[in-house]
């Protein structure tokens, strides 16, 4: 087991992370091979999803973040809960998900050509983001990612892993769309408290959604906030059985 840093959250913890390197090998991670092993029929999967005429993307929820609706991504399964209806067509993918309790979070990401996501800290330090190359147009400079301040190019059947709280960002400007598959991984040391981090993290992204419908929710003080997202958490608590059961309510990344 490794050595536990304090748990950091988004917004309630601190505007900065720094406490972990940017990037971590495949070989640093004993589940990476869980992905690496099935990456092309992975792929296969994913493309022949995103051709199919009823699939559909969703602009990501936080405006801010990328301008003209030019990240987008489809879900299937959204901290803890899956997302009923979306596993029909990928069954490989299915597999490994109910096959390692840890990977809490999977979805289709995509950034259109000239889009850029900008820098931001991510939802918590408990946790590995983990990018599989699906469809990668260009590599650096023209298509990357950067954490801190080092950048790496996305690679097709690859993963590119990094800890969502440091700081982070995209670009595309290259010709054609980019495809990833977001994978997030628990990490074994806050393996007993997984359900508490998926309802923080997920309490905290209701918040956020609050935040970007009404600009009165935005501006109270932040004790009104933690009393705001205490409620929420104890919400999705109550409502966790249901949605255990029956998918989520409300999707979200």
């Amino acid at each position: 087991m490794k050595h536990k840093l304090k748990m950091w959250f988004a917004y309630f913890t601190s505007s900065n992370y720094l406490d972990e390197p940017n990037f971590y090998t495949e070989e640093e991670l004993s589940w990476s091979t869980q992905i690496t092993s099935k990456s092309a029929l992975l792929k296969l999967e994913v493309e022949k999803l995103v051709k199919r005429p009823d699939f559909a993307l969703k602009p990501y929820f936080i405006d801010s973040l990328a301008e003209h609706d030019g990240w987008k991504t489809y879900s299937f399964k959204t901290w803890g809960i899956e997302v009923n209806g979306t596993f029909s067509h990928v069954p490989i993918l299915h597999s490994i998900i109910k096959n390692n309790s840890n990977i809490v979070s999977v979805s289709i990401n995509t950034l259109k050509s000239g889009a850029e996501i900008k820098p931001h800290h991510g939802d918590s330090n408990t946790f590995y983001r983990t990018h599989l190359g699906i469809k990668i147009p260009e590599g650096l400079p023209n298509c990357g990612f950067k954490v801190n301040e080092e950048a790496q190019p996305w690679k097709e059947n690859e993963l590119l892993t990094f800890v969502d709280g440091n700081l982070h960002s995209a670009w595309n400007y290259s010709s054609t769309e980019r495809i990833i598959l977001v994978f997030d991984v628990i990490k074994d040391e806050y393996q007993s408290q997984r359900r508490y981090i998926c309802f923080r993290v997920r309490s905290f992204l209701v918040l956020q959604l609050l935040f970007e419908k009404s600009k009165q929710i935005k501006n109270l003080p932040k004790w009104m906030h933690r009393v705001i997202i205490f409620n929420i958490f104890c919400l999705l608590v109550l409502l966790y059985p249901y949605q255990k059961l029956f998918g989520t309510i409300k999707k979200h990344n």
